[in-house]
């Protein structure tokens, strides 16, 4: 079952699992788009048959511009113009809704951390791999095809050494028979 559009319920090895379905959905996400860099080392791109045209500071296009091979690594193509970008292509995650957003996310994000040594260009891929799977995964407090919600929760429980979101948060939390059976006074 689900409870409040955000919460899968079953019942499984003798123990109730409550999973968040978007925490779970963005890991899932996550750990698929990590597959598919580490074989060919690039996330697939959708092209659009319109740019978007995203207005950008005179810092954010002097990040894109020193990391562009990292930005189409994830996905993106571009053109950068003088005070501009038409995005071409968006990773195939993610809806050409969220896509703006996330680009001048990530823009933002690089150059607030330009000066810092410590976030290596690693952790920085990692980070962009996080953020296309949170802006891909299902949200909670929406209604989704059943077909789907099975189909996350059979991806959640072959992947039993996955028990969090790519930002850490917990995708499921479980409850023992034995701790209902307390809170009930079946047994002391």
């Amino acid at each position: 079952g689900e409870a409040f559009d955000t919460y899968i319920i079953i019942e499984y090895d003798s123990e109730l699992l409550i999973i968040d379905k978007h925490a779970a959905h963005e890991r899932v996400i996550f750990e698929d788009l990590k597959k598919k860099r580490a074989s060919d080392t690039r996330v697939g791109s959708q092209p659009l048959l319109l740019p978007i045209s995203v207005i950008l500071t005179a810092d954010e296009i002097s990040a894109i511009k020193e990391y562009a091979s990292e930005f189409k690594t994830i996905g993106f193509e571009f053109n950068l113009l003088d005070k501009s970008c038409d995005i071409t292509a968006i990773p195939d995650a993610i809806s050409v809704y969220d896509a703006e957003g996330l680009f001048v996310k990530m823009a933002g994000e690089i150059v607030e951390g330009l000066g810092n040594p410590a976030v290596t260009e690693a952790v920085r891929r990692e980070k962009a791999l996080y953020q296309i799977a949170c802006k891909a995964a299902i949200k909670g407090g929406r209604v989704y095809d059943k077909a789907l919600i099975d189909w996350l929760i059979n991806k959640v429980l072959s992947l039993p050494d996955i028990t969090v979101c790519p930002h850490g948060r917990p995708i499921a939390y479980k409850l023992k028979k034995s701790e209902l059976d307390r809170q009930f006074d079946r047994i002391k």
